[in-house]
């Protein structure tokens, strides 16, 4: 089942994407994320952590943290 756009109303069976960084306001952390737009009228459909960087960014931390980074 498709979902429309709040915006457009536009019947939603594909979405755009684009990345875009988070940051926690009082802190320095900043995680790669995914925003997710209608293809129609280019409203944010939503957001969430981008689960290849997370991947790769832990992969990295860890080895860093053995040494071998």
């Amino acid at each position: 089942m498709h979902g429309k756009c709040p915006k457009c109303e536009a019947l939603i069976t594909r979405v755009s994407f684009q990345e875009i960084e988070a940051v926690a306001p009082q802190a320095k952390y900043k995680w790669r994320t995914i925003t997710f737009i209608c293809p129609f009228c280019s409203v944010v459909l939503g957001v969430q952590m981008d689960p290849i960087a997370l991947k790769s960014d832990t992969v990295a931390e860890v080895l860093t943290g053995l040494g071998r980074g």
